[in-house]
């Protein structure tokens, strides 16, 4: 396997990991700041929405600009959204995050593929594919499982300063990537 394919899927797994330590986790949390179910189905539908419409914008623009700056910025606005859940109080600033994390969403998606792409080998492309992509389903599993056990045994701000110092350390390591 080349370098650069082990470096995205590093970065990849670990940006996964980070992002899942919340799972279910967050419904608590809204409503731990005085949230309401209406206020998780709309910050997730602003999120999604936004989400999409990004990805297609900056898959676009990602195509003139180097993509393994913008796949960097992507890990440092979930990390800034990250740290971000410490510092909020009330409900509708969870839309403020998920704007930010749409935006990280956009830069890693159609950039990051288009990255694998690149460093994929031809002679065991559905294996290294199905790293990335099995890789993350059992990273899921895992996250959200021990989400569950940093908040129920040393809460939330433990909760999201892991999830923001490990978005960052996906960052440092994706600018080993060598182009």
């Amino acid at each position: 396997m080349r370098t650069g394919y082990k470096i995205l899927l590093t970065t990849s797994l670990l940006v996964t990991f980070a992002d899942s330590l919340i799972g279910p986790l967050y419904t608590v949390f809204v409503q731990k700041i005085g949230g309401s179910i209406l206020d998780i189905g709309y910050t997730v539908t602003v999120y999604s929405i936004l989400t999409g419409v990004l990805i297609i914008l900056v898959g676009r623009i990602s195509d003139k600009i180097d993509k393994k700056s913008v796949t960097v910025l992507g890990f440092l606005l979930f990390a800034i959204g990250n740290f971000g859940y410490l510092i909020i109080t009330k409900p509708y600033h969870l839309f403020i995050l998920q704007v930010i994390f749409a935006i990280g969403s956009a830069c890693l998606s159609a950039p990051l593929t288009s990255l694998f792409a690149k460093f994929i080998s031809e002679e065991n492309a559905g294996f290294q594919w199905a790293l990335d992509s099995g890789g993350i389903k059992i990273i899921v599993g895992l996250s959200v499982l021990a989400g569950t056990f940093i908040v129920s045994n040393f809460g939330f701000t433990v909760l999201f300063l892991t999830m923001g110092t490990l978005q960052l350390v996906s960052a440092g390591i994706q600018t080993r990537l060598k182009m």
